[in-house]
């Protein structure tokens, strides 16, 4: 070897060691960054020639992140389902906190106050302070109602709203990667690009905590961003998606679509992330058929109706001259009953009466006269053929009997001749608790709960008895009734309701019962999502942990290094040195 093929060498060996010690410099000075991934130097001998016998020194080969691809990509996959986990952990212990009935003021207290209420009623019907009771009982139920579908209602319209934040949110981070995808790739054309990697792939871990997303790495160094499912690209270095919402296109929870350049995404397309946790939080736990407030708009259709039925066909402590019912008529007055469209979930519901789907075809039977002396009407047959106007027809045909279409669109029932009173004997058909007619609930559903204001102010009207019948013909047919202000059938069919069986949900129980089950249904959700967010917790961190162990920044490791290459550094400059004397030597020969 020639004296300047050993300075040559010599030089190259403190190059090599100068970008090492570099290297590890830039390791120690980031030992504290977040998502910065240890550096190392790959050196790579120098073949020489056949007059270098000893090979022509070392050279820097490549600069590389310490990584373990599946690692981070497993990383990178549970961040999704960590963000999601972590979303509905949120939202819905919010969404417990309507149904907490621990302070005793709950709706099952409220439900349990109202029949104890009725049974009070039942055993004295005399008794003015009962019947006060009573409606108070039925009054706090209703407010019950509203407050729980107020707050379901707005837990869910900011649901809503976060996720057009989420939308732009996500479309911040896909372009700051576009970008930074570009970067990328204009700079490994010349140099490796490790740190930018690094700060992408901090991008990328926050955007999988917000939607479900897969990375696909692209031999240029740009990786392509793509949905959870692999059917959207999302962002890579020359293109970024941007979200929005449909106002043309509602889901089927009746709220705008999301959609990638104006085209509709599917749902089912998001299945992760904070975006895909408050997706199922709004249109599965808190809406859809099987979401909180629709099981609760279920429960209060169940319980409106039940009440009135046992309400119309009761008459109060004192008997009355008309009945108007609460229920607006709607539209469809000359459709059969069985074809009337009740959509009580629109937000602008002009249609017929909720529960006019539930009447049946039945006998319907009036009693007109004084008190002390009632007459019963001949019995209109009820069919669901018949349209409301020929209900209403119908009834007003029978003697001593009058019904009309009120210009506010209601059914008012009245007793034909001056000074009569008029109460309801039978009603098979439910057409007047559809109607409302005599009844103490009204309102389309959860949100317009209330009780009658004709017996908030006159509580005597509450339907506490019966009318008894005492003679019937062959038919069953009543041909003899009276009046009996003792008589408490009608509050004990209200407090009967208590123990009464309904089909809701798939399963028969008491109101009581359907409202216990489906609380307990929303807490075994909870407690299933708080496991499994400990559980992925639990897994995040230990693939963190693994991560870090190779990835990381170890000090007492870069500080071995650091002796280790300052010695090789130290060394290389030996080398010059020797080389200079021999060479001054050389020269002194001469």
């Amino acid at each position: 070897m020639s004296l300047g093929s050993l300075l040559n060498v010599s030089k190259l060996g403190i190059f090599a060691s100068q970008g090492a010690l570099q290297t590890i410099s830039h390791n120690i000075s980031n030992a504290n960054t977040t998502g910065y991934t240890r550096q190392t130097v790959e050196l790579e001998s120098m073949r020489g020639t056949q007059a270098d016998y000893g090979g022509n020194g070392v050279r820097i080969a490549d600069v590389r992140r310490q990584i373990d691809e599946l690692v981070d990509r497993r990383l990178q996959l549970g961040t999704g389902e960590l963000g999601r986990l972590e979303t509905r952990d949120k939202y819905t212990k919010l969404i417990e906190d309507v149904f907490n009935d621990m302070d005793g003021n709950g709706l099952s207290q409220g439900l349990e106050g109202f029949f104890d209420a009725a049974d009070t009623l039942a055993d004295n019907p005399g008794n003015a302070v009962a019947r006060y009771q009573l409606i108070a009982k039925a009054e706090s139920v209703a407010q019950d109602f509203n407050k729980m579908s107020e707050a379901l209602s707005e837990s869910a319209l900011p649901l809503d709203k976060e996720i057009s934040v989420v939308l732009d949110d996500i479309n911040t981070r896909l372009k700051a990667i576009q970008e930074i995808n570009n970067t990328i790739v204009r700079t490994e054309a010349s140099s490796p690009a490790l740190d930018l990697k690094d700060q992408r792939n901090k991008m990328l871990l926050e955007l999988g905590q917000i939607i479900d997303i897969r990375t696909i790495p692209m031999e240029n160094g740009e990786v392509q961003v793509m949905s959870s499912r692999g059917q959207e690209l999302l962002a890579d270095a020359t293109y970024s998606a941007k979200f929005g919402r449909l106002t043309n296109v509602k889901t089927d929870t009746g709220f705008s679509a999301i959609g990638i350049g104006g085209r509709e995404i599917g749902q089912d397309k998001i299945k992760g992330g904070k975006l895909g946790g408050l997706l199922e939080l709004r249109d599965e736990v808190v809406h859809g058929d099987t979401g909180v407030l629709s099981k609760l708009e279920s429960l209060a259709d169940e319980l409106r109706w039940q009440f009135n039925r046992a309400n119309t066909v009761s008459v109060g402590n004192s008997m009355v001259s008309d009945m108007t019912g609460l229920m607006y008529l709607g539209s469809d007055l000359d459709t059969a009953l069985s074809g009337v469209v009740t959509d009580n979930k629109a937000a602008t519901y002009q249609g017929a009466p909720v529960d006019l789907s539930r009447v049946t075809s039945g006998r319907l039977v009036f009693a007109t006269g004084t008190e002390s002396a009632l007459t019963p009407s001949a019995a209109v047959d009820i069919t669901t053929t018949m349209t409301l106007r020929q209900v209403q027809q119908a009834i007003d045909a029978l003697d001593g009997v009058q019904a009309e279409i009120t210009s506010d669109n209601k059914l008012k029932i009245s007793a034909e001749n001056a000074g009569s009173k008029l109460g309801v004997v039978m009603d098979e058909s439910g057409i007047l608790a559809a109607l409302g007619v005599g009844a103490l609930i009204s309102g389309k559903g959860a949100q317009d709960m209330a009780v009658s204001a004709e017996l908030l102010s006159n509580p005597d009207l509450v339907g506490q008895g019966r009318l008894i019948v005492k003679a019937s013909d062959a038919q069953g047919l009543p041909t003899a009734v009276v009046h009996d202000d003792a008589n408490s059938q009608g509050a004990l069919l209200m407090g009967n309701l208590r123990s009464t069986k309904f089909m809701l949900f798939g399963n028969s129980a008491s109101l009581t019962g359907h409202y216990a089950t489906m609380v307990g249904e929303l807490g075994s959700l909870i407690n299933q999502d708080t496991e499994s967010l400990t559980a992925q917790q639990a897994a995040q961190t230990f693939l963190s942990n693994s991560r870090e162990s190779l990835s990381g920044v170890s000090l007492e490791e870069e500080l071995t290094d650091l002796i280790r290459f300052q010695r090789a550094f130290q060394a290389s400059s030996k080398m010059v040195s020797v080389a200079d004397d021999l060479m001054q030597t050389l020269i002194q020969m001469v």
